[in-house]
């Protein structure tokens, strides 16, 4: 006899009970039987399905059986009844699976060794898993165009493309720059761009993580790693304020793309191609990997750490005894909430009480993730007490060093001479420059003593975005040559001044900062996972 069927759990006002597979599952009323199976731990594969676009139903490969629906159902669209008894796995929907990916298949080119999508191709995984293994198609394939620039940073290959229309409602509905569309009919059909109109929208990169194949790749992912090589650590954008959820792909110690992870209190599924690219400066821009000092006359030359301390030390120490107001830090809201913390206490100790913190400001906030404001940690910096990024008080202090009332000076992260905010020969008249930064910046270069720090995705700290969440980012590769986390460079410094704290980690310094700001208590590292947490009272 067969089994009989397991009983019904209970369901409340607002769900509703059914079995998939002859498990039980209860579900909130209007969810989809393929969202049911998710929450269940069972997969029903699919194509044209993605959780943050509307439901197309044309890929038709999560065809499922129902008891006494006489024909086969596509689980993205129906939704989940009370009793409803569902079959994911029979002969008839593996029957039906192996017809659709035989006539997926059909007129796609063979060519998975060199796809970038090879390793996380769904057309691979769901043939191996749900395919017949043959094909009875003799005929030529239908040709199209293969590795053209569809946009400014994305390639179509239109031979891999199954049509799941997953970028389109992309571009349609979230994006809404409509660049994309999809034309003629039948196997001849294409995705393709309006004339004159380029998928350039700031979201592109998109198109290319939610297409289930190869077909539209990242040009500057191109053939750079395998991804089956790649380490994925979870982590948090600094590009800007949003601070989106993001993967750091790590091979031989060098990021290779930075792609979304999903969050839906911060950036759902989404992130913005500048802050996608945003890990390329620690590649193309010059870094520094010893301590450097610059004598009266001549370049930046490398000293040992100690010596390196020892020097800057000195000059602030002569810069702090001249007088409270001849000394100032300009600090950057880029920093760790760790980061902050620390400098906000060892400039205490140091006795540095002109404090400024730089802003970043550029274009504006948009419908979606872009913020105006460029730093990752403006409210961690309000937070620790260093106080919000203002233009004006950088501004004054700038102009107290070019005109002599500023003698000594600490740039924590910054760098006025790039950004135009100072000549790089007032800076370099000054009896006492001391920079900390991850890269030779021209303000590096004009320091009296240079302390090389970590630079994104080599330090492990803590960001605060612009909603009040605080974000865990995981160092992810080995730091380069001699240089260190920014907290720990500023403890050192602060140590000749009388500062006793000694951290072990950067854990260890958040968890101090929780226990003296009201707003984070109660958190850990551990609390704040890899999903973040809002602040006490955000």
């Amino acid at each position: 006899m067969p089994d009989p069927t397991p009983p019904l759990p209970p369901a409340g006002p607002d769900e509703v009970a059914l079995l998939i597979d002859d498990r039980p599952v209860v579900v909130r009323k209007g969810t989809t039987v393929l969202r049911a199976a998710e929450a269940a731990g069972l997969l029903i594969p699919h194509y044209c399905y993605h959780p943050g676009l509307s439901i197309a139903g044309n890929c038709r490969m999560c065809l499922i059986e129902i008891d006494k629906v006489p024909k086969l159902q596509i689980g993205c669209a129906t939704a989940a009844t009370q009793g409803m008894v569902v079959r994911t796995a029979t002969p008839r929907v593996k029957t039906a699976r192996e017809g659709i990916m035989e006539f997926l298949l059909i007129n796609h080119p063979l060519d998975c060794p060199i796809c970038d999508q090879a390793g996380e191709c769904r057309l691979q995984q769901y043939e191996a898993a749900y395919g017949a293994g043959t094909s009875r198609f003799t005929d030529e394939k239908v040709h199209w165009p293969k590795r053209y620039d569809i946009g400014r940073s994305v390639v179509f290959d239109a031979e891999r493309c199954i049509k799941c229309t997953r970028c389109i409602r992309f571009c349609d509905e979230i994006s809404k720059s409509r660049e994309l569309a999809l034309f003629q009919r039948g196997d001849h059909a294409i995705i393709g761009t309006f004339p004159g109109k380029p998928l350039d929208n700031p979201y592109s990169g998109n198109t290319v993580d939610v297409c289930p194949v190869g077909a539209l790749t990242w040009k500057p992912f191109r053939f750079k790693a395998r991804v089956w090589f790649l380490r994925d650590v979870p982590s948090a954008c600094a590009g800007c304020a949003r601070g989106c959820n993001v993967n750091l792909g790590t091979y031989r110690n060098r990021v290779h793309r930075m792609t979304p992870r999903a969050n839906l209190e911060v950036n759902r599924y989404w992130m913005c191609d500048a802050g996608r690219q945003s890990y390329a400066a620690l590649t193309e821009q010059p870094r520094f990997e010893r301590p450097l000092a610059r004598p009266a006359t001549d370049a930046s030359e490398p000293i040992p750490w100690d010596e390196a301390v020892e020097r800057a030390a000195a000059l602030l120490r002569e810069a702090v005894a001249a007088g409270a107001d001849g000394v100032a830090a300009i600090v950057s809201a880029r920093l760790s909430l760790e980061d902050l913390h620390v400098t906000q206490r060892a400039l205490q100790a140091i006795g540095i009480g002109r404090v400024a913190v730089a802003p970043h400001e550029e274009g504006q906030d948009d419908h979606l993730l872009l913020r105006r404001d460029k730093t990752p940690n403006a409210r961690g910096a309000a937070l620790v007490g260093l106080g919000a990024p203002n233009a004006g008080r950088v501004k004054e202090i700038l102009e107290d060093v070019s005109s002599g009332r500023v003698r000594g000076l600490l740039v924590v992260g910054e760098d006025p001479i790039g950004d135009g905010l100072i000549p790089a020969s007032d800076l370099r008249r000054l009896p006492a420059l001391v920079a900390i930064d991850w890269w030779k910046s021209p303000t590096v270069e004009a320091a009296g003593v240079a302390l090389p720090a970590c630079g994104y995705g080599e330090w492990e700290g803590t960001l605060v975005n612009f909603e009040g969440r605080a974000q865990r980012c995981r160092a992810a590769l080995k730091p380069q040559g001699e240089t260190e986390p920014v907290w720990r460079i500023l403890a050192a410094l602060a140590r000749p001044f009388g500062f006793g704290a000694e951290y072990a980690s950067a854990s260890a310094v958040f968890d101090e900062a929780a226990a003296g700001i009201p707003a984070l208590a109660g958190m850990s590292y551990r609390s704040l996972g890899t999903g973040g947490a809002k602040l006490k009272g955000a």
